[in-house]
């Protein structure tokens, strides 16, 4: 499964999509900050989380990682719910490789 996560994070790379993927993980903010899911859920003074290369990092509680890993701290679930969210979402369906 973690050889999908590194496809899927390498998938998913250009701004428009993760842009899209925050708004339908319902995340709300300014630009590539947002207000944080595990911190920050009903919002605050300011978005204290910034996506950017590929990742996130919340400047307020210190959570960080890849996007799958935003997925799953936004719904709040494990690897492969985060995988077939993101499957539903995109409509694309990536095989691990097999090497």
């Amino acid at each position: 499964m973690t050889d999908l996560r590194h496809r899927w994070d390498q998938r998913i790379t250009d701004w428009p999509t993760v842009s899209k993927i925050a708004s339908d993980l319902g995340m709300r903010g300014q630009g590539r900050h947002f207000y944080c899911p595990g911190c920050q859920p009903a919002g605050g003074s300011s978005p204290e989380l910034k996506i950017h290369d590929g990742g996130f990092e919340c400047f307020r509680c210190g959570m960080r990682g890849d996007i799958v890993g935003l997925v799953k701290l936004a719904n709040n679930c494990d690897l492969e719910e985060a995988i077939q969210w993101l499957e539903s979402e995109t409509g694309e369906h990536l095989e691990p490789d097999n090497d």
